[in-house]
This record gives structure tokens, sequence and C-alpha cells, in this order.
């Protein structure tokens, strides 16, 4: 997804306050899940992660697999693994996550063999939610708890301070706001961030977000646009009449009868974010052939 945009800013300034407070707390954590959308598993990680706990058993939980390619997603849980970097992949809102628990367990071993060394029985363990804005980390904490503890939205900034969850009595669940990185240089990063719902719309025009996305549709996943919308053959088509194709097909018209394509625009991204364009990643594994 190519985007001219550079150096995107957005930083909150409780992202700022979270950021170090979560530092404060990292000494008192045996293990770090850090939660990544599987629709773009690279822009949803934040890399201010690696500084503030560089040395922490982790976990990345590839969140909302029932919108992203499987082919895709499976090719990422490959990846990091390569990569020494456990993961694996839910939907979040129709399954529990029964597996989760087997995939700490050896992560968990040099923990209990240190207990073990001193005589101790096994202690809860305390567990990080971490990730950026909007990626389901109160959604896992609540299905791991097979109730409502933790607020779940599809915005951005809904958690604002750090809350320590019990679940039962092996283990303390630590729940934190989203945090972002500073800026992103490279645009297109922000591009995907805006279209997952990590930042905020308003940070990028409308149209940017909508042309950027019909881009690549266009060259990864054409039929999702003729399946949609009943568009034909979109080898020839400019993006002008994409969206004026989307228009007419969905009847957003002008006076006199012309299309609004800016309102078609917003139809493409509402309805790419609502999953209704079907299961789509917006990166791809590099080297991927």
């Amino acid at each position: 997804m190519n985007n001219q945009q550079k150096n995107v800013h957005y930083f909150p300034g409780h992202m700022k306050k979270a950021l170090t407070s979560l530092s404060s707390f990292m000494k008192l954590i045996d293990l770090v899940v850090e939660v990544a959308d599987a629709r773009a598993p690279i822009s949803t990680r934040n890399p201010l992660l690696n500084e503030i706990a560089p040395n922490k058993p982790r976990l990345l939980f590839l969140s909302k697999e029932d919108k992203a390619d499987p082919a895709i997603t499976k090719m990422w849980i490959d990846y990091f693994t390569k990569a020494s970097l456990p993961c694996m992949s839910g939907n979040l809102k129709v399954e529990k996550l029964t597996s989760f628990s087997k995939r700490l367990e050896p992560l968990l071993k040099p923990k209990r063999e240190k207990e073990a060394k001193l005589g101790m029985k096994p202690q809860p363990l305390r567990l990080v939610i971490v990730g950026i804005p909007n990626v389901g980390k109160s959604t896992l904490i609540n299905n791991l708890a097979g109730r409502s503890l933790a607020k779940a939205a599809n915005k951005p900034g809904v958690t604002r301070a750090e809350q320590w969850i019990k679940l039962g009595n092996d283990l303390l669940l630590l729940d934190t706001p989203g945090i972002l990185p500073m800026n992103y240089p490279d645009g297109a990063t922000a591009v995907r961030l805006a279209l997952l719902g990590s930042i905020k719309e308003e940070v990028l025009p409308n149209d940017e977000l909508a042309l950027a996305l019909l881009g690549y549709l266009k060259e990864n996943y054409p039929s999702c646009l003729s399946s949609r919308y009943g568009i034909g053959d979109l080898r020839n088509c400019s993006d002008n009449e994409v969206f004026s194709a989307i228009a007419t097909k969905r009847g957003f018209l002008l006076p006199g009868g012309k299309a609004d394509v800016s309102k078609a625009a917003l139809c493409l991204a509402k309805d790419f974010q609502d999953g209704l364009l079907g299961r789509l990643s917006l990166e791809r594994v590099p080297d991927a052939r």
C-alpha cells in the first residue's frame, strides 16, 4: 500500500503517560502478550515495546483473524515463529481461546524451575496485555475471563489507565492503554492504522485513505470489488471510474444525477472496516511469493 504522506504525528497525552507507567510495571511481569491485528501485523506492532521489555518472554497474538486473509495469516505465524517469536491467531468474539494457556506453558518454564529450586509453590502468573489502540486487548481479556471485565470498543483510546484483573488463583492480568509510536515517517503505515481504526480517521483525509485502499484492492483483491459492488473488469478502470460505479450501484447521486464519488469513497472504507469486502490482509509477508 503506497502513500506519499510523510511524518504523520499522532501521540495523545494519555499515551505518553501510559508509556512511562508501563515501564515501571515491567519488573513485576512474568510474561508479555502483545496483541496485533492479523490484517497488518507489522504496522500494528509498536517497536517501543522492545525497549520497555526486551528480556521478558513474549507471545504475539494476531487478533481479528476472521477479517484477515487466512492464507496470509498462516504465513505471518510461520514468519514470526521462524524469527523466534511465539505467535498464534484467533477470533476473539466467537471462540473461547482454549489453546491460549497451552501456548503459555513453555514460556513459563524458567519461572516454574526457579520457584521449584527455591522450594516455592507455583505463584500466580503475572501477565501484561500490550498493543496499540483497537487491536483487541480488552476483548482478549474478556475472552480469557469468560465475561466482560475490560472495556472494549471499535475505536481507539477506550482504555486510559492500567488495571490489574484477577482470573482465578493462577492468573493476574494487567490491562494497558494502547500506545502508539510518536510518528510514522513512511505514511503508508499511518494509512493502514487509520483504515483499521487504531488512529482516528481525521488524522488523514478520508479521500486519501479510500484512494490508498482502492489501489491496494485493485492490485491484490480485485474480485472483492466485483463481488461487493458488481463492478466488472477493473484492469482499465481509473480510480474515479471505480468510485463512480460504486456510487451508481449504491445510489449515491448528487443533484442532477452525477455520481457522488466522495460518498462512494467513504462507503468503500467503511465496508472494509466492517468486513463486508471479505477476508482481506493489508500486509504481505516479506519475500513471500
